[in-house]
């Protein structure tokens, strides 16, 4: 579908994006037919810009919406991946999105717009052009405070702060590449699998690194060190055994292609979610259940429309089998934060 881009709101977008890609001296190219479609990587990468009001879900029996097929974006996505392409759609809402953040010192950092620094991180490093690159071996591993880790992932995770059962980051072990030592470069976050229903033992909650740097084998390094040291999680005072473990991929962004080097199986790419847009200002929220009836209504008054996603790739991984192959001789060490009281 192609609707030719008249809206200054939206050319402006296109043009942040097209000066963004310019100042990174990142190569691409612009379809020929329509402004939104990027190609990047020798058009291994696309990047799709999403006019929202132009890619509505359509209702058109119910509400009288004409819009696109509820499954289009996954559709693209799904067949872009056959011809090893990556996607990386990009919502207007994603660029434009801002909020005031809690730095880890307790100060205000005021419109910081996370979504849009992460998808540009996101689009660094799958160009190789990140800022930053550090191994593994330079960090340690420890538990990460749950002060610290919401205000990492405020800064540094698309979908920013969820609570989880464990939370283990990577510290840089001394200066760096202009980083200080002591800083929390990447983390991966593991509680309760809501997901599947009874499927899986644990769930991948958030997965994070400081922005515009990449840690090499540093997602290696913090699963194996999930996986050797908590062999059983507590949920509600109820000790579970850790086995299978899901990895819940948003293919708007993803495609989860390095997590099969981790030991990872592909499971499914399915689903179709969406996010519920507010006519008169842009705004957008999630699925709301319980106002299910009121949203139909506002739907049905031109309110309120709905924008679909590339749904969720799912890949799970068995504790079992990895540690039948991991090398236990190389585990990484694991600071606790009752070893930090201790030593002081």
């Amino acid at each position: 579908m192609y609707t030719k881009i008249t809206n200054k709101r939206h050319l402006d977008n296109l043009k942040e994006i097209e000066t963004f890609l310019k100042d990174s001296n990142i190569p691409f190219e612009v379809d020929i037919n329509d402004e939104r479609i990027f190609y990047l990587n020798d058009g291994i990468l696309q990047l799709r810009y999403v006019d929202t009001e132009n890619f509505k879900m359509d209702y058109t029996k119910r509400f009288g919406i004409k819009g696109i097929p509820h499954n289009y974006f996954i559709d693209i996505t799904k067949e872009n991946r056959e011809n090893d392409i990556r996607t990386i759609w990009i919502k207007d809402w994603e660029v434009e999105e801002s909020k005031t953040i809690v730095d880890i010192n307790g100060g205000e950092i005021k419109n910081y717009r996370r979504k849009w620094n992460v998808l540009q991180s996101y689009i660094k490093t799958a160009t190789g052009n990140i800022e930053t690159r550090i191994y593994a071996r330079d960090c340690e591993t420890r538990e990460v405070t749950s002060k610290e880790l919401r205000a990492f992932l405020e800064t540094n995770c698309f979908y920013g702060y969820r609570s989880a059962n464990k939370n283990l980051g990577l510290y840089l072990k001394k200066d760096k590449n202009g980083i200080k030592k002591g800083t929390l470069l990447m983390v991966y976050t593991f509680g309760y699998p809501f997901f599947g229903k009874g499927l899986y033992d644990v769930e991948v909650i958030r997965v994070g690194t400081k922005l515009f740097c990449q840690v090499i084998g540093g997602a290696s390094k913090l699963l194996k060190c999930f996986l050797f040291h908590f062999p059983v999680l507590t949920f509600s005072k109820r000790d579970v055994d850790v086995n299978k473990i899901v990895f819940i991929v948003d293919a708007d962004h993803n495609d989860g292609g390095s997590l099969k080097t981790l030991g990872f199986k592909f499971v499914s790419h399915q689903g179709a979610g969406f996010m519920n847009v507010e006519a008169a200002t842009g705004r957008v929220s999630q699925r709301k259940p319980m106002q299910h009836k009121l949203i139909m209504e506002r739907m049905a008054k031109g309110e309120i429309y709905s924008v679909g996603n590339a749904g969720s790739i799912i890949y799970t991984i068995d504790r079992d089998e990895y540690m039948k192959n991991v090398n236990l001789k190389h585990i990484p060490k694991l600071t606790t934060w009752e070893d930090d009281w201790f030593d002081k």
